[in-house]
């Protein structure tokens, strides 16, 4: 039997998305030193999927994961995991300048790729074990519904200025995401044929 989305709680739910990823980052090694045309034309949306994805994923966890690990389980474990945030964001803001053409472009997926499975391991071996030891059900359940809610309204691209403080992206969130929904709906950004 499988769960429904109602169901999952908030650990399903963000390794959920931490699969995801993954899948994406497969999909770019593969193509590493491959310039041609098509090539080079997926490369870029396949960063451009990966990093909506990330930007939604860590506003989410911002808002509504990290400050509920700060007063209940621990907040350098929060700490850390927005610090690991901030590093992946300046990659992500770097990759969203450069062309795919450029002989650096492969450079930083890899280490956006090397960021974020750090990220990745060190969250489901540590965190998310407290948050299930911590937290009944009915609250991780809760916590996945949040989730939802703030990444269907989360920004689209990387804000590495703007502070990874759950109450500062709560405010800021909504003019971002409003101005990035526009940008990419102008550009074409996000909507990918496969």
């Amino acid at each position: 039997m499988t769960q429904t989305d109602s169901q999952r709680d908030v650990v399903d739910l963000l390794s959920a998305d931490h699969r995801e990823f993954d899948r994406i980052f497969t999909q770019l090694e593969g193509m590493f030193g491959l310039t041609t045309p098509d090539v080079l034309r997926r490369k870029r949306e396949l960063v451009d999927e990966v990093t909506i994805g990330l930007v939604k994923h860590s506003v989410a966890e911002e808002t509504r994961v990290y400050p509920r690990v700060e007063e209940q389980v621990d907040r350098e474990e929060a700490e850390h995991s927005k610090h690991e945030h901030a590093e992946a964001e300046e990659t992500m803001k770097r990759l969203e300048r450069m062309d795919p053409g450029d002989p650096q472009f492969d450079t930083e997926v890899a280490t956006l790729i090397r960021e974020i499975r750090h990220h990745v391991e060190h969250e489901e071996r540590r965190m998310f074990t407290e948050l299930r030891a911590t937290f009944p059900r009915e609250q991780l359940v809760e916590m996945a519904q949040e989730v939802e809610r703030v990444k269907a309204l989360a920004p689209t691209r990387p804000h590495p200025m703007t502070p990874n403080e759950g109450v500062v992206r709560t405010v800021a969130g909504p003019v971002a995401s409003l101005l990035d929904h526009l940008r990419d709906a102008v550009t074409g950004r996000g909507k990918t044929s496969g």
